[in-house]
């Protein structure tokens, strides 16, 4: 399927095109090509003509939309069912872990540098 890159898209009209999406429950891509497809129908010239169209840019059936609806929230009750794990209360902090490893990481490479260091200058005849 091809892929369409839209370069300088206006942040205003951007956000507005996040704000229909989510109100119709599609994703940001979903809502462009039900955007493009109601232009290039005709649709989109139809609204123009009859302001009370202009909302029913919408090319899901109600069914098709109820099924993407439900799908979603079984997602959500499926991601329900895994309840959060807390780690225990002693257990280091995710900073203290990540400031750890590039502590180690960052001694490790000093140690390889020192010895490629080490190398060539045993390498240069001094």
């Amino acid at each position: 399927m091809p892929a369409l890159q839209v370069r300088d898209f206006p942040e205003d009209l951007y956000e507005k095109l996040k704000e229909v999406a989510a109100r119709e429950h599609r994703s940001v891509a979903q809502q462009t090509i039900v955007a493009v497809e109601a232009m290039v129908s005709g649709e989109y010239a139809l609204a123009k003509e009859d302001p009370r169209r202009s909302h029913y840019l919408d090319f899901d059936t109600e069914a098709k939309r109820a099924v993407r609806i439900k799908k979603r929230q079984e997602l959500f009750e499926s991601a329900k069912a895994h309840p959060l794990v807390l780690p225990p209360p002693d257990a280091p902090s995710p900073v203290d872990v990540i400031r750890e490893a590039r502590e180690e990481r960052s001694k490790h490479i000093g140690e390889v540098l020192d010895e490629i260091m080490g190398r060539r200058v045993s390498y240069g005849g001094n």
